[in-house]
């Protein structure tokens, strides 16, 4: 059984939907082909990876699944908020290791060499599965080197202490820090229904897009994402924060929103309706994603719309 890959989001729809499935899809084409070979007798299913810090204190987790590669960069992530960005490429991963190139951003080429048993058990950032899962420890030989973009990030090494999980049907994050701070607990204490609310802003075009979710209920979150291509690699992009409950506000009628998150984000997003009842979503609200510098999340592009949550 494949598992999905998690990371920090607010609706598992949201990120899987328009992230995850359009950036595998379009850059990687045969990887599901292969999941699907290896679930019915084709070679075994692992999922080697490493950790490392890069310069000016990123987080870099690479690891690899199949045809699946990707390096995922993060600095300060938290319980209540942070930021990522995957990066995703063609590749080949077996009990070996694996190796990818990333083109411009850089190229992985390591082998795995165990300095354990398999321990029975999941790695310390991941969870679910069906407990049958071993984590082998062990370390990489080779080459690994890495840059992001104008340099705001990058390490390389021929050397590193990692991992290699057999086999991978837990749920483990795309970037170091991965937790969801965004879901909610069973217990959570709700507000009144009637201020229970979902502001979501979407803007797709061709292969790529942004998308931005605030959700009042017992939590107050917000969360962004910039997901499309360079070349043949995938980028996938994730801002995620908390915020006191003023700082999304709205009306009974379901009419006006507006959104003052916390960093990562910056500035007001509001969404009222203008004469004629057209819905605008305006103002100069935007995300900071590693890599990506500071990224307008309103304008007329924009397929908004603001709705009651219900649990």
């Amino acid at each position: 059984m494949s598992r999905v890959r998690t990371l920090p989001y607010m609706f598992r729809r949201t990120a899987n939907a328009f992230a995850v499935a359009a950036v595998l899809a379009l850059v990687l084409g045969g990887a599901f082909a292969s999941t699907a070979l290896a679930a019915t007798g084709g070679p075994a299913e692992v999922e080697p990876r490493f950790q490392l810090t890069g310069s000016h204190g990123y987080r870099i987790l690479v690891s690899a699944r199949l045809r699946t590669v990707t390096i995922g960069v993060s600095k300060g992530n938290s319980q209540r908020a942070g930021s990522s960005t995957t990066y995703v490429a063609r590749g080949s991963a077996g009990t070996h290791g694996f190796s990818a190139d990333f083109h411009q951003f850089g190229r992985v080429n390591v082998h795995f060499h165990r300095t354990s048993g398999a321990v029975r058990g999941l790695p310390p950032d991941c969870t679910g599965g069906n407990g049958g899962a071993d984590t082998i420890e062990g370390y990489f030989t080779g080459s690994f080197e890495f840059e992001g973009e104008n340099g705001y990030t990058e390490v390389k090494t021929d050397r590193v202490r990692g991992e290699m999980v057999v086999p991978p049907t837990e749920q483990c994050p795309l970037v170091a820090g991965g937790a969801n701070p965004l879901l909610e607990g069973h217990n959570a204490e709700l507000p009144p229904a009637k201020t229970r609310m979902t502001l979501e802003a979407i803007n797709k075009a061709g292969t790529g897009g942004l998308v931005f979710v605030a959700r009042r209920e017992g939590k107050t979150g917000f969360y962004a994402e910039r997901f499309g291509t360079i070349g043949r690699i995938g980028i996938l992009s994730v801002a995620y924060a908390l915020g006191p409950r003023k700082s999304f506000v709205s009306d009974p009628q379901v009419s006006y929103g507006k959104v003052t998150p916390p960093k990562p984000f910056f500035g007001t997003g509001t969404l009222e309706r203008a004469k004629g009842g057209k819905r605008v979503w305006s103002g100069d609200l935007a995300a900071s994603f590693p890599g990506q510098g500071k990224v307008a999340l309103t304008g007329t592009e924009f397929h908004t719309t603001l709705a009651r949550s219900f649990p």
